[in-house]
């Protein structure tokens, strides 16, 4: 299981990176030339926002896809009497609020024939 990295950290290795997509982004939004003479401090601080909380959220609901469908071996085992489980082909739509708005993704269902019991795989 990969160790978790301090957010702060991580935005500091990146920052090259992000601020190479940030004057993407303006290009996009204003052409070669950049932002206009005369646009409005808000109007750029708005776009920066919105343009913030569309890469949050799918940063987000990707790395929640990706997780769900890379299952470690150990989560592969009943948590009830602990015997190999058998992985389906139904996924369960899960959604959860955020500071940027809803998340979604499909998780991954199990079944112990043993228990006759369908799951979801968690972290021990």
């Amino acid at each position: 299981m990969a160790k978790p990295q301090d957010p702060a950290v991580v935005a500091v290795e990146l920052r090259n990176y992000l601020e190479g997509v940030a004057k993407h982004f303006i290009e996009r939004a204003y052409g070669p030339d950049g932002m206009p003479w005369g646009t409005k401090f808000a109007e750029l601080e708005e776009l920066a926002v919105h343009l913030g909380q569309v890469v949050s959220q799918s940063m987000i609901s990707q790395a929640l896809a990706r997780q769900a469908v890379a299952v470690p071996s150990e989560a592969e085992s009943c948590s009830g009497c602990g015997g190999p489980v058998t992985p389906s082909d139904v996924t369960e739509p899960r959604a959860v609020s955020t500071q940027v708005g809803t998340a979604q993704w499909n998780e991954p269902k199990r079944y112990c024939p043993k228990c006759r019991a369908a799951f979801f795989p968690s972290v021990s």
